[in-house]
């Protein structure tokens, strides 16, 4: 005769609730168990460069986890085509360095010879990719062939702009709208192309902003007092270093005299590239007797907008 418990269950019921339970139990901790090694297997990380195809219609995408895989790996520039590799292991050499080592593959430190790679080459002209300036506005795709000479003449390529402790990096043309809005107006001397303008500085000032009042270019007017000599003066435009310069003319005098000099802008990307030294290039001289009795050397300049067209375009 079957018991009953308190609650009126049987002790037979009692006893198969208590397997199932414990068969449940069983099967969950079997079930984490599982969980937990799949969840184990997948940290861990894949630091092998993956090339993953996906089918878009009737195209194959192509996406790299390794921006760089397709990289030169003697001088780290993009490949481009032809692209040569050792008879003996396959290692791979661009062009230049080709011609540098001299047929020598310093992956294995002999002569093996370097002969055309088709299959790097095919996949060069196949694969696209994004430009590196994408962030700062850049929206080109273009083949991993054309990748390194679209590189050095891009015109998104991140320039900084000018204003001391400032570290805002963009295209030219952001830090320009940047300067504008974010810098008092007291940070510049601003101007109009084609109309000479007047500067003030002391003559151990090493660093004045210029900025045009309608597009906005950004100059550096840099400033070198040599004693005995006189001030070697330079003007830069905040622009990609590919870009062309603009065309300027410094005037200053000294009582009875007048000193008139002409020159081209240079290009740098940011005002740290311009260091506290003499300006190697480019340099105008203006001899200390145009130095007022304050120590203060006063120009009229004018710049000429005519090489300024590529960048607004």
């Amino acid at each position: 005769m079957a018991r009953s418990s308190s609650n009126g269950d049987s002790d037979e019921t009692i006893r198969s609730r208590s397997k199932r339970a414990r068969e449940d139990e069983r099967d969950f901790n079997f079930d984490a168990l599982i969980g937990a090694e799949e969840e184990e297997e997948e940290e861990e990380p894949n630091n092998e460069p993956q090339v993953h195809e996906q089918q878009e219609g009737s195209h194959v995408v192509v996406t790299l986890t390794d921006p760089e895989l397709f990289d030169c790996p003697i001088c780290y520039e993009p490949l481009t085509i032809p692209v040569y590799q050792c008879d003996q292991n396959g290692h791979i050499a661009c062009s230049s360095c080709r011609t540098k080592i001299n047929n020598n593959c310093p992956s294995c430190s002999r002569f093996n010879g370097l002969n055309r790679c088709p299959a790097i080459e095919k996949a060069l002209e196949s694969i696209t990719t994004s430009c590196q300036n994408l962030q700062y506005g850049c929206k080109k795709s273009l083949t991993f062939d054309k990748k390194g000479p679209h590189q050095k003449a891009c015109v998104y390529s991140p320039c900084s702009c000018p204003r001391l402790y400032c570290n805002f990096v963009s295209s030219a043309k952001q830090v320009y709208r940047h300067f504008t809005s974010s810098h008092e107006i007291s940070a510049a001397t601003r101007f109009k192309f084609n109309n000479s303008f007047p500067v003030l500085l002391n003559a151990g000032n090493n660093f004045h902003v210029l900025q045009e009042k309608n597009d906005g270019t950004l100059f550096i007017l840099k400033n070198h007092y040599v004693e005995g000599l006189g001030n070697l003066v330079t003007i830069s435009c905040i622009q990609p270093v590919f870009m062309r310069g603009f065309f300027y003319e410094l005037v200053t005098k000294a009582k009875e005299d007048s000193l008139r000099l002409n020159s081209f802008t240079r290009s740098t990307p940011s005002r740290q590239v311009l260091d506290d030294g003499p300006p190697k290039t480019g340099v105008l001289l203006i001899p200390c007797d145009f130095i007022n009795s304050d120590g203060q050397l006063k120009m009229d300049i004018c710049i000429w907008p005519k090489l300024s067209s590529i960048l607004r375009n």
